[in-house]
C-alpha cells in the first residue's frame, strides 16, 4: 500500500526511493525495499550475463569472484564489513581459488584468452573492442561444448578471428589490419596466418555474428595523418615553412577525405583499403605543396616507411587512379597556375 501511494505507514510522511529502498523523507524509517529491473535493450550483449565482479575475458572458474578481482576487504551480502577473523579466512580462501583450480578443465580457454589480452595489449585498443572479443569466443565455444558446431582445431586461431570480427564492428574506432593482428601473435610464438583466420570465418554458421565487415580507404585517415605528424623529420619540416602542425593535419584529412569522396568504389577496385589510404594521403600532401607554393613535404618513399607499405604500390595508385583526381582538385584549388605535376618531384628528398 505504500508503494502504491507514496506515503509512509508511520507518520505518512512523503516516501523517496534510495538505494533500493523507500524511506521516508519525514521520519527516515524505511518503508519497504524495491527492485529494480533494467529493460533488456540497455544492457551491454557481453555483459548482462555476468555476475558481480565476473570479467568476460578472464577464465573465471566455478563462477564470480570472492568479493572483486583483486579485492582483499570483504563484506558480507549486506555490505557489512566482516571480522577482522573473517577477513583473514577470505583472503586465504581467495587466494586458493585463484590457483591452478580456478582454470580446471579450462586450460584451452584460459591460454586462448591470455593471449587474446596479450595482443590486446600489444595493439592499444579498448577494453570494450577486447571485451567483445571475448564475448564472441565464449559464445563460439559453447556452441563447440553443446555440439552445435563441429571442433575447432586451433583456439588460438578463433581468438584471432573474434579479435579481428570486433575491430572491424568498431569501424574507425579501431583501423587494425588483418596483417598487424597476424604479426603479434606470431611474435608471441602462435601459429596463426591470415588464411587460416578467414578460412575459419567461413566455417561458423552466419547466426553466430561472425561477418567480416570490409574495410574502406576513410576509416584508416585519421591513424595514417596521426603517424605522420608524429614523425620528427616531418615536424622540422613544417617547423621550417612555418606550417603548424595543426593545420598541415587538418588539411591533409580535408583533401584527402575529398579525394575519397570523389573516388566510387568501383574506380578504387580490389586495391589494399589501407595502401589506397596512404596513396590518397600522398596526393593530398602534393595539393598542400602546390596551393602554398612549396615542395611537398611527404615523398613516395618517406611515406612508405612511415605507413609501412612498398613505395611502388603508392606509385601505381597515384599514376592509375589518383592523379586525375588530383589535378582536377587543383584546377578548383589555384586556376590561375599550372597545375600539372611533374612526375620526378616525387623523387626529390625531403629539405630536411
Amino acid at each position: 500500500m505504500e508503494k502504491e501511494n507514496g506515503l509512509c505507514k508511520y507518520c505518512n510522511g512523503v516516501l523517496t526511493q534510495t538505494r533500493g529502498e523507500l524511506v521516508c523523507t519525514n521520519c527516515g524509517i524505511v518503508n519497504n525495499s524495491i527492485y529494480i529491473s533494467e529493460n533488456s535493450s540497455n544492457q551491454i550483449p557481453w555483459d548482462h550475463e555476468m555476475s558481480p565482479g565476473k570479467r568476460v575475458h578472464i577464465v573465471d572458474g566455478l563462477g564470480s569472484y570472492i568479493g572483486y578481482h583483486n579485492d582483499g576487504y570483504f563484506h558480507d551480502g549486506k555490505g557489512t564489513t566482516l571480522s577482522s577473523k573473517n577477513q583473514y579466512k577470505f583472503r586465504k580462501l581467495k587466494h586458493k581459488y585463484n590457483l591452478r583450480i580456478k582454470i580446471g578443465n579450462h586450460e584451452t580457454d584460459y591460454r586462448s584468452l591470455m593471449s587474446l589480452n596479450r595482443v590486446s595489449g600489444f595493439l592499444g585498443i579498448s577494453d570494450s573492442v577486447k571485451k567483445r572479443a571475448a564475448y564472441l569466443y565464449k559464445i563460439v565455444t559453447t556452441a563447440e561444448t553443446n555440439n552445435k558446431i563441429a571442433k575447432i582445431s586451433n583456439h588460438i586461431v578463433l581468438v584471432a578471428l573474434c579479435l579481428m570480427v570486433a575491430i572491424r564492428e568498431s569501424a574507425s574506432n579501431a583501423p587494425i589490419r588483418l596483417s598487424e593482428i597476424v604479426s603479434i601473435f606470431k611474435d608471441l610464438g602462435h601459429r596463426v596466418s591470415g588464411k587460416s583466420i578467414v578460412k575459419l570465418a567461413q566455417t561458423l554458421p552466419n547466426d553466430l555474428g561472425f561477418s567480416l565487415k570490409i574495410r574502406k580507404s576513410e576509416d584508416y585517415l585519421q591513424r595514417i595523418i596521426s603517424s605522420i605528424i608524429e614523425v620528427p623529420e616531418v615536424a622540422d619540416r613544417l617547423k621550417q615553412l612555418r606550417f603548424s602542425k595543426k593545420e598541415y593535419e587538418n588539411k591533409l584529412l580535408r583533401f584527402s577525405r575529398e579525394i575519397l569522396s570523389e573516388t566510387n568504389l568501383r574506380s578504387r577496385g580490389g586495391r589494399n583499403p589501407y595502401i589506397f589510404a596512404v596513396s590518397v594521403v600522398y596526393c593530398a600532401d602534393r595539393i598542400i605543396g602546390k596551393v602554398r607554393n612549396h615542395r611537398q613535404i611527404l615523398t613516395q618513399k618517406t611515406l612508405a616507411d612511415i605507413c609501412e607499405v612498398a613505395e611502388y604500390s603508392i606509385r601505381d595508385h597515384h599514376r592509375t587512379v589518383l592523379k586525375e583526381k588530383m589535378n582536377d582538385k587543383l584546377k578548383d584549388l589555384v586556376p590561375h597556375k599550372n597545375i600539372e605535376l611533374d612526375e620526378n618531384d616525387s623523387k626529390f628528398p625531403m629539405f630536411f
